[in-house]
């Protein structure tokens, strides 16, 4: 009789054994009961489902709603420790399609032990109350949950490959052309045109071809622009087209370097970026002797520019030769700054670099630059290259973030900046109407 009642009291206490062979990915721990039983016949279950439904309504409504489980919402099994679950919970926030309210409360119940015995409870009940469902109504949450399944493995497989593609994805955002355009090749070219066409070509068309023929690499880069094509807001998409022009417009040498540095490593560009700003901070009395300007520490000193840019060239022969054109000109102010950077090896090293760059780092800045609405006119003089900040944060609010993922809402930063341009908007609205008024 003691063991009747032990098993009595178990049994709903805790959250199901998922079923076997069905990874996390498919939510094995949301279960719909099969046939039909009448309401009242599962009263102690649904009275638990309601009295929790009162403590933790944003527990209830996604599961009535289709979600899965808060386990197969951050992808942690049912006993992940809390650093699995925490690192899941910020792995999930890069890129996912499930709003930040679900993710946070996910985070939340699971890395709290009371709170997560008693989501398993919730479970259970659930499981209990979809009896007295009817076959439609459990038809109808079985395909919103099948739903909700098959687009986050979307954006699961998406997060995957931007790693790889990252800031290749940034600068195709701003209007660069696939590289099915590049090359001028048809989507369902087959691999051996398409070898044909790129093996002799420049270093770029070579770097395609053997992206495109290569299945595997070819249909991880087709599923990336479906992705992008299917869940960037529109307005964005249209965005990305009008930027095209620029990439039009720069020459086919700065716009080769760019394309294959962003397609042969990973956060190449963003690399590049970092490096001009670290330079550029340390040094802020470098700007105006840097290209487009027509004076650089080269032309003050009178060096030949080429031999100093050439990698095979003795340092300690350019040290000499820069002593010499020093000793040979009057000492002011603008010769003094030129010498003590060019005679520093770590120093000339970081110039030249971005006299060798400037030109990819300018033509990097047109194009990047239509992110934040600069167009032209008395506005042009504010326009700046973005930090490396501001790049990541591109790349979240174009693929990760705001309208393309679903329920999300506005960013707090963005919206601070909307509220400020709105009080502006409305303290010159109110000096306008007192001035009419007078």
């Amino acid at each position: 009789m003691d063991k009747k009642k032990k098993k009595k009291g178990q049994r709903g206490s805790g959250v199901k054994v998922k079923r076997r062979d069905v990874p996390i990915e498919d939510d094995p721990y949301w279960n719909i009961a099969s046939g039909y039983v009448d309401i009242h016949r599962i009263g102690r279950y649904a009275s638990k489902f309601e009295r929790i439904e009162d403590l933790h309504p944003e527990w209830t409504y996604p599961l009535i709603d289709g979600f899965p489980t808060f386990y197969c919402i951050l992808g942690v099994e049912h006993d992940a420790a809390d650093e699995e679950i925490k690192a899941a919970y910020e792995r999930k926030l890069k890129l996912s399609s499930y709003p930040d309210e679900i993710l946070n409360e996910a985070f939340n119940v699971l890395s709290n032990p009371r709170l997560r015995k008693q989501y398993d409870e919730l479970l259970v009940a659930f499981e209990h109350i979809t009896k007295s469902m009817l076959p439609s109504e459990k038809e109808e949450l079985i395909k919103k949950h099948s739903e909700h399944i098959s687009v986050e493995k979307e954006f699961l497989r998406m997060n995957e490959i931007r790693d790889r593609y990252e800031d290749y994805i940034i600068l195709y955002m701003h209007g660069m052309p696939d590289i099915y355009e590049i090359a001028g090749i048809k989507k369902n070219a087959k691999a051996e045109y398409i070898m044909r066409k790129c093996e002799t070509g420049t270093e770029l068309l070579r770097k395609i071809g053997t992206i495109l023929t290569d299945t595997a690499s070819r249909e991880e880069y087709d599923f990336m622009l479906s992705f992008i094509a299917k869940y960037t807001d529109k307005k964005v998409l249209k965005e990305r087209k009008k930027n095209s022009k620029r990439w039009k417009r720069m020459e086919r040498r700065i716009f080769e370097k760019i394309v294959l540095t962003a397609l042969s490593e990973p956060c190449a560009i963003q690399k590049y970026l970092e490096r001009r700003d670290e330079i550029l901070n340390n040094n802020q009395d470098w700007a105006q002797y840097l290209p487009p300007n027509n004076e650089t520490f080269l032309s003050v000193l009178g060096l030949d520019e080429d031999s100093l840019l050439n990698n095979n060239a003795d340092k300690r022969e350019v040290e000499r030769v820069i002593r010499e054109r020093y000793r040979q000109l009057e000492k002011t102010p603008e010769v003094n700054l030129a010498y003590s950077v060019l005679k520093n090896a770590a120093l000339r090293e970081d110039y030249l670099w971005l006299i060798e760059n400037q030109e990819m780092l300018d033509s990097l800045y047109d194009v990047l630059s239509g992110e934040f609405g600069f167009e032209g006119g008395e506005v042009e003089e504010e326009m700046r290259m973005p930090s490396l900040e501001e790049f990541y944060d591109i790349l979240e609010r174009m693929i990760g973030g705001g309208d393309i993922r679903r329920g999300r809402g506005i960013p707090p930063e963005l919206r601070e900046i909307l509220d400020s341009i709105v009080l502006e908007n409305e303290e010159t609205g109110a000096k306008r109407r007192k001035g009419r008024s007078k």
